[in-house]
């Protein structure tokens, strides 16, 4: 709980310096920015529990294929319709993983892009003097 305290104790101290500064307004927005990160993290990790449900599943998919086509190499017979099932199945699940990926990725790029577009405008806040109209002159 150590870490915990530590958070509270953060927060404590931001509300107090806001208090005496009077920029409880910051404080707010800082906290909805926060909480904005905090739930498109939870969204990717919610996005990555559903890519790795998805790929044990066709894992098991594959497995079954394998099943019934060693059946029918060893001599067996497996119904054309339950083979067809499954393939079915497997082509499903390799799409939905797919796009699972895509959404990871857009997610992971539109963060990636609020980044940069922060430092970006923090650099164009910057002055920056062109070296060329420098004059340099003595102080006597």
């Amino acid at each position: 709980m150590r870490n915990f305290n530590d958070v509270l104790n953060s927060v404590d101290e931001v509300i107090n310096n806001a208090k005496k500064n009077g920029s409880i307004e910051e404080v707010i927005n800082k906290t909805r920015e926060y909480a904005k990160k905090s739930a498109e993290a939870l969204e990717i990790s919610r996005k990555k529990i559903e890519l790795l449900d998805t790929k044990t599943k066709l894992a098991k998919a594959y497995e079954k294929f394998g099943k019934q086509q060693f059946t029918i190499y060893d001599g067996g017979e497996v119904e054309q319709d339950e083979l067809n099932a499954t393939c079915e199945e497997i082509i499903m699940l390799k799409s939905q993983a797919e796009f699972l990926e895509a959404e990871i990725d857009a997610f992971k790029e539109a963060i990636a892009s609020q980044v940069d577009a922060k430092i970006n405008t923090k650099k164009a806040d910057d002055v920056v003097v062109d070296d060329s109209e420098v004059e340099v002159v003595e102080v006597e």
